[in-house]
C-alpha cells in the first residue's frame, strides 16, 4: 500500500524537489554562492548561536516539553504578529531568535531578491534557501544529508502533533510457540490496515507519486522558459493538457505566484 500524504509534509517535499533543481542550475547556484560569501561572517555567527539555543532547550527539557516548545516556537516565529503572554515560557527564546534574525536582515533580503529574480515568488523561498545554506554549512562538520528516524520517534520530526495516537502492537512470545510467524504477521497486518483506515477517514490521501516529475515540469516551464508543447515532446506519453494542469496544481500546492 502506498504511503499517505499530509498536505503540510507533501508541500515540503514539493518545495524540496524544486529547490534541488534550482541548486543544480549553474547560474542560480553561482549567484547563491556569491551571496553566501558576502554574508559569510554574520551567517556563521547566526548558525553557531542558533544551535546553542536549541542545545540549551534539549539539555533542560523533557522529551514531551521539548516537543511542545518546538511546536509553540514554530507557531510564534511563523506568525510574528502573534502576542506572547507573560505565561508563555518562550518569550525569551523567541526574543533571542528575533535578535539573531535582525543581524541577518540584509542577508535575508538578498535571499528573497534572488528567489524573486528566479521566479521563486513565495513566502517560504528566502527561509528555505537559508535552511539549505545552514545544512550545507553543517555538512562540513559531518552532519549527514539524510537520516533514518526510528518508527517510535517520528512524532519528534515535526512541530505539530500527529493526527492520531501511535499504534501499539504487543505480541506474546508464546504466540511463536502456539501459532508461528505466518499467523502473527497476518494478525499484525490486520491491525495495520485498521490503523491506516482511521487515517484515511481523516482524509489522508495517497501520496502523489509523480510529485518530483511535476516539479521538473514547473521548472522547465517557468525557469527554462519551455512551452508546454516542448515539455510534452520530452514526455510524449503524457498529454500536453495534463502537463499544463499539473504545473498549475504544483504552483497552487507550493504557493508560488506565477503572475
Amino acid at each position: 500500500m502506498p504511503r499517505l500524504s499530509d498536505p503540510r509534509i507533501t508541500k515540503g517535499h514539493a518545495v524540496s524537489f524544486l529547490l534541488r533543481l534550482y541548486l543544480e542550475e549553474p547560474g542560480f547556484a553561482a549567484e547563491l554562492q556569491e551571496l553566501r560569501q558576502i554574508h559569510r561572517e554574520l551567517f556563521e555567527e547566526f548558525v553557531l548561536e542558533f544551535l546553542g539555543l536549541f542545545a540549551r532547550c534539549e539539555a533542560t527539557m523533557t522529551t514531551a516539553k521539548y516537543r511542545k516548545t518546538l511546536r509553540e516556537l514554530y507557531e510564534a516565529t511563523a506568525t510574528p504578529s502573534r502576542i506572547l503572554t507573560p505565561s508563555t515560557n518562550l518569550a525569551n527564546l523567541v526574543e533571542e531568535i528575533k535578535q539573531l534574525n535582525l543581524k541577518l536582515k540584509p542577508y535575508f533580503r538578498d535571499l528573497e531578491r534572488l528567489a524573486f529574480k528566479w521566479k521563486l515568488r513565495a513566502p517560504w523561498a528566502g527561509p528555505m534557501l537559508h535552511l539549505h545554506n545552514v545544512h550545507d554549512y553543517l555538512k562540513q562538520f559531518g552532519v549527514p544529508d539524510t537520516f533514518d528516524a526510528p518508527l517510535d520517534q517520528l512524532d519528534m520530526l515535526y512541530p505539530w502533533p500527529p493526527p492520531i495516537r501511535p499504534l501499539e502492537i504487543r505480541v506474546s512470545s508464546w504466540a511463536f510457540v502456539l501459532y508461528g510467524r505466518t499467523y502473527i504477521q497476518a494478525e499484525i497486518a490486520k491491525q495495520l490496515k485498521d490503523y491506516e483506515d482511521q487515517l484515511k477517514a481523516l482524509e489522508y490521501k495517497e501520496y502523489p507519486s509523480s510529485l518530483q516529475r511535476h516539479a521538473k515540469w514547473w521548472f522547465e516551464h517557468y525557469v527554462k522558459g519551455k512551452t508546454y508543447r516542448a515539455i510534452h515532446q520530452q514526455f510524449p506519453r503524457i498529454e500536453e493538457e495534463t502537463i499544463k494542469r499539473k504545473v498549475y496544481e504544483f504552483s497552487k500546492l507550493t504557493g508560488i505566484k506565477t503572475r
